[in-house]
């Protein structure tokens, strides 16, 4: 008399996927389906059940690491646009304040100047950094292990 194969598929299939983000021993698998701890090893063994579980572990891990990059990265697109707009602000405010002086209804003052040269160059370094973040994440090149800091 021919002795019928168990199927483990259920077994391997709760040992490699687990449940809800716990993952049986394979003496809890063997104990709930009455199996044979050491059949249930070889068994485990011969389909690699270990290092499925393993790189299903490591892609829920990535998942959920490239959806908070991605959050991080919209968020950080937000800012570098505010960015790139509050320059915009700051240079058109200088500009009319040229046009003012130009015109004669504001008196040239070299304290003013300096106070305009110095707004230019942090508004255009605000422009060149919101600039180059928003390049990085349009091409790819920024990743989920990428430090997000950016001001």
């Amino acid at each position: 008399m021919t002795r019928k194969r168990p199927d483990y598929t259920e077994a391997r299939n709760y040992y490699i996927k687990g449940y809800k983000n716990e993952y049986p021993t394979l003496q809890d698998i063997a104990t709930e389906f009455n199996y044979s701890l050491s059949t249930l090893r070889k068994q485990a063994a011969n389909e690699g059940w270990l290092s499925k579980r393993k790189e299903r572990i490591d892609l829920k891990e990535t998942i959920k690491m490239r959806k908070e990059f991605m959050g991080k990265a919209s968020k950080l697109t937000n800012v570098s646009f505010n960015a790139i707009n509050a320059a915009e602000y700051i240079i058109n405010k200088i500009q009319e304040e040229q046009k003012q002086i130009e015109s004669g209804n504001k008196i040239f003052d070299v304290h003013v100047a300096t106070k305009q040269i110095w707004a230019l160059n942090n508004a255009m370094k605000l422009v060149e950094k919101g600039q180059q973040t928003l390049d990085q994440i349009e091409n790819g090149h920024m990743s989920p292990f990428d430090d997000l800091t950016f001001l």
